[in-house]
């Protein structure tokens, strides 16, 4: 059984959600540390800046559950740990003691799918439908990345690979067949262009990019293509920021110099994946002291780049991604036309779902037809067996024949056979549990011994 627990900008802020999120570095840790759970079959993460779930696949979801719960009340209690210590550590979340009891404010954020709900959420975020800007193309690329990492890691199986493989292929046709992606509603677009309202023009503006990841790549084309003058570049790895200086016309500082580059700048963008805030409320007030030109901040990161306290500073503006979202909770502009892609955008998700509901018909019907296919092999060699020995006379060329001959019996009958049972997993009229039910009886192995129904 396929399952989901997890958190988003839905139902949290981003500071619960940067507790609970696994940046790149530490994802290989934490999925290892899923797989070790006798209770989980199959685990992958899908950890972005607005979301952390954690899909999996395993026979007994209660305690597959109960475990991916007390995983993150570890991984929430450990990032409180970095927090006060100052300490990054990659280190999987320590589930077996104290910190495993699951926070109140975190147990009221998470939520719970199993089945095929679970499919029609990921397939709604993989199309974008459930992003903080409805429709953005990022979270397509992310969802591939998340399989990725958990098929580099061992942890993905034939459940979640085609739970995900669809997920896909169903944000892969919103995209084409609709047009809710268009003008680029990204988190980055829209930042620049609160950004653009904030200080009235961009044009000649002078910023500041803190990180060089994906998010701020596209905040610094968005910038140039803007027309905004001078734009500083700082990060963790100073080749990194010197390729996309190169791309926009930029310049790279160091992260040291970024307190004394505030003064000269009247944007600053952050988005890192430091596990601590890199933007700290006193070196702000250093490079904004007797400043009189307003300073817009804007914190892109889970979790927070930026000290909560800076945007209670004079002449300084602070926009988070929770800010963001309340700019525009809807994350799309009005009309019907909006209304009939979003609608489109609903029936192909649907498709999706009922693909994959028959896919997972078929699947569980390969083992009773396995099952039948060896008893029904077994059962022709020995009837083949039989004629023979009462065929004698025959030439070794002629009971070859006799051999052949039952072998393509038994071919044709099964692909007939599973033809038509394909064609009955794909009729939407019957319900798939109907369905199983038909096929397990077929198909139960007829040498084992039969249960005794309830009623019996």
């Amino acid at each position: 059984m396929i399952g989901l627990i997890g958190l988003d900008h839905h139902s949290t802020g981003v500071e619960l959600r940067g507790r609970v999120s696994f940046a790149e570095e530490r994802l290989n840790a934490a999925l290892a540390a899923l797989s070790e759970d006798p209770a989980i079959a199959e685990a992958v993460i899908l950890s972005t800046c607005n979301r952390t779930e954690v899909y999996l696949a395993g026979e007994h979801w209660p305690a597959a559950a109960t475990a991916v719960r007390r995983f993150l009340a570890a991984r929430f209690a450990q990032h409180a740990n970095i927090t006060a210590s100052g300490a990054a550590t990659h280190a999987a979340p320590d589930a077996s003691d104290e910190a495993s009891v699951l926070p109140e404010a975190l147990a009221q954020a998470l939520y719970e799918r199993a089945g095929l709900d679970v499919a029609r959420h990921l397939f709604h975020v993989a199309a974008g439908l459930r992003s903080m800007v409805v429709g953005e193309p990022q979270i397509l690329g992310q969802v591939k990345e998340a399989l990725g990492a958990a098929e580099a890691m061992g942890t993905s199986g034939d459940e979640l690979r085609a739970l995900f493989t669809t997920a896909i292929k169903a944000g892969k046709r919103v995209r084409t067949e609709t047009q809710i992606t268009r003008a680029d509603r990204s988190v980055a677009a829209r930042a620049v262009r609160v950004a653009g309202e904030a200080l009235g023009d961009l044009g000649g503006v002078s910023a500041l990019l803190v990180g060089a990841g994906r998010t701020s790549q596209l905040c610094a084309h968005l910038l140039r293509d803007a027309g905004a003058g001078r734009i500083l570049l700082a990060n963790r790895t100073p080749a990194t920021a010197a390729t996309l200086a190169a791309e926009v016309g930029g310049e790279v500082i160091s992260l040291g110099r970024v307190e004394a580059a505030i003064p000269e700048v009247r944007l600053v963008i952050s988005a890192t994946a430091a596990p601590r805030p890199v933007l700290r409320t006193a070196d702000v007030a250093r490079g904004v002291r007797g400043r009189h030109a307003p300073l817009v901040v804007f914190d892109l990161a889970v979790p927070p780049d930026v000290e909560e306290a800076v945007g209670l500073l004079p002449q300084v503006s602070l926009y988070t991604l929770d800010t963001l979202h309340r700019l525009d909770p809807a994350g799309s502009e009005a009309g019907s036309e909006r209304t009939v892609e979003l609608a489109r955008a609903e029936e192909i998700v649907e498709e999706a779902v009922r693909e994959l509901q028959r896919a997972q018909t078929l699947r569980l019907a390969v083992p009773g037809i396995a099952a039948l296919r060896r008893h029904v092999d077994r059962s022709e060699r020995i009837e083949v067996e039989r004629a023979l020995s009462q065929l004698a006379h025959l030439s070794d060329d002629d009971k070859a024949v006799v051999s052949r001959l039952g072998q393509r019996l038994v071919d044709k009958m099964f692909h007939h056979l599973v033809s038509r049972i394909r064609s009955l997993a794909e009729y939407d009229e019957i319900p798939p549990e109907v369905t199983m039910r038909v096929l397990t009886e077929l198909f139960s192995d007829p040498d084992a011994p039969r249960e005794p129904a309830a009623s019996e």
